[in-house]
């Protein structure tokens, strides 16, 4: 519905035309969170056309040391990006053909411990200029708009990736303090423990040396 609208805007309005830029590019940004078992690996598939901007950030929340291998493969099986026991990266590229796009979170270096994963993945930058109207039929202020559009399709996927940091790093200062609470009750009850020890000791020792 909404591309038809657009195409609609361009042939009654310009200007609106224009504000369906604008919204097209606000909505190619896609924020996903999901978890990677032990020994296992997770792929999400995106169809991109060719010569489409892609753009996309990870960052492992949760789970072991943080770490995960992302493998980013183009539709001829060629790979594009590849990282091993990364905590969080991001990549850029361009598609050099039409057809479907892997992105794979492989989590093989754990055994037992499951990871969290937040992945942004940002499609094109909007509509081109080209398939709304010619160079000569786009006003200034269009033309304005149309880069704004851009502008804040960097911005979203910013905002997505400053998310992600501060929800990892709520839940490393999260686990840290638990594991601070748990550690000074720990210290409690050993020093309980071994003042209770000292007391049953010194006082069967004085109970000894007496009846000697």
């Amino acid at each position: 519905r909404g591309r038809s609208r657009c195409r609609r805007g361009v042939r009654f309005g310009r200007g609106f035309g224009a504000a369906c830029v604008l919204l097209a590019c606000l909505s190619g940004a896609q924020a996903l969170t999901f978890n990677v078992d032990p020994a296992k690996e997770e792929c999400l598939f995106e169809d991109v056309s060719a010569g489409t901007k892609v753009s996309g950030s990870f960052q492992v929340s949760t789970g072991g040391f943080l770490d995960i291998d992302v493998k980013v493969t183009g539709p001829d099986e060629r790979t594009i990006y590849s990282v091993s026991k990364e905590t969080e990266g991001r990549f850029t590229f361009i598609g050099a053909e039409t057809g479907t796009f892997r992105f794979c979170f492989g989590n093989f270096m754990s055994t037992v411990t499951p990871k969290t994963v937040s992945f942004v993945l940002v499609v094109g930058e909007g509509t081109p200029a080209s398939q709304i109207a010619k160079a000569e039929h786009i006003s200034p202020l269009e033309r304005s708009i149309m880069d704004l559009s851009a502008a804040l399709s960097q911005v979203q996927a910013e905002q997505e990736y400053m998310r992600m940091r501060e929800r990892a790093h709520r839940n490393t200062s999260e686990s840290t303090n638990a594991r601070v609470l748990w550690w000074s009750v720990a210290e409690a009850l050993a020093l309980v423990a071994v003042s209770v020890f000292q007391v049953f000791y010194l006082r069967r020792f004085f109970e000894t040396k007496h009846r000697v």
